[in-house]
């Protein structure tokens, strides 16, 4: 009998449950209490099995994805194993969020029991996949081609797999933090903490003005100075522009955008300025 999930010929047969489970990846080929003998005596008779007494037994809980024993040891399917160790290679270039990673595994569990064809991808494609989409649902996205660098899959598979998901949870996109764009940039400018919460601050200003118009990567950049100009910080638009790879020009454009939301000229206005009290 030859594996759906990964191709293999071999197999064995679970006597305590009557299930035939692939030896290589663990998938269930066939169920049936009653289709292989059980012989508790071997052709020596010797004993070979003993009655458990009802002291072992299977208790499944969550998604149905675990199995525990009499000791509440869990015992999760070695096909599942896998695809979660796969999951967590993805995850560790890109998040190291234990929150992130215990909806991963919900997704990997809920997409394996539920989604039509999902057995059909390679476990490098299925978590790349589901690790691209938590990301975006919990709002702190990676790009494509970081989380696709781990096992060098093809973006557009990945793609195709991710419009399954998305059509699964009946959504058609998630919504991305502005908070980790921010941070993003950030990240490239540097690790001052203060500098990083008066980011905010602005962030959080221009956030109520700006509403459901769409953000470049300059505006991220523009905030920085923004910042920098409001709480006279040593942060210039030369150096913001050089350490997150935006162009100078593009950075003064945007911010003289903002400055226009805020009734202002240029950021030479809001020098020092209590930030609550611009734009008011």
């Amino acid at each position: 009998m030859k594996c759906d999930e990964c191709n293999s010929k071999e197999n064995y047969y679970d006597e305590r449950l009557g299930e035939k489970v692939c030896s290589s990846c663990g998938l269930v080929l066939v169920q049936g209490m009653f289709e292989e003998t059980t012989h508790i005596l071997d052709s020596k008779g010797e004993v070979i099995h003993n009655a458990d007494n009802n002291n072992l037994g299977s208790i499944i809980t969550g998604q149905g994805s675990s199995k525990y024993n009499r000791f509440q040891n869990p015992i999760t399917p070695r096909h599942i194993t896998n695809g979660l160790i796969y999951c967590n290679m993805v995850l560790s270039n890109v998040s190291h969020s234990q929150e992130v990673k215990e909806r991963v595994e919900r997704v990997y569990h809920e997409l394996y029991s539920s989604l039509k064809g999902f057995t059909r991808y390679t476990y490098e494609n299925r978590a790349t996949a589901i690790v691209f989409y938590v990301l975006r649902e919990m709002g702190t996205p990676a790009t494509m081609k970081e989380v696709c660098s781990e096992f060098e899959v093809e973006p557009k598979l990945v793609r195709r797999i991710l419009r399954k998901i998305n059509s699964h949870y009946k959504n058609s996109q998630t919504l991305i933090s502005p908070e980790y764009y921010l941070k993003k940039a950030l990240t490239q400018i540097t690790n001052d903490l203060s500098f990083y919460n008066q980011s905010l601050q602005v962030l959080e200003k221009f956030e109520k003005i700006m509403g459901n118009t769409n953000r470049s990567k300059s505006y991220y950049a523009s905030i920085c100075w923004i910042t920098s100009n409001i709480f006279v910080r040593e942060y210039t638009r030369t150096l913001i522009a050089e350490k997150t790879q935006i162009d100078e020009k593009c950075i003064y454009l945007q911010t003289k955008i903002l400055m226009g939301l805020i009734g202002c000229k240029n950021v030479k206005e809001i020098k020092g300025k209590n930030i609550n009290k611009i734009g008011v």
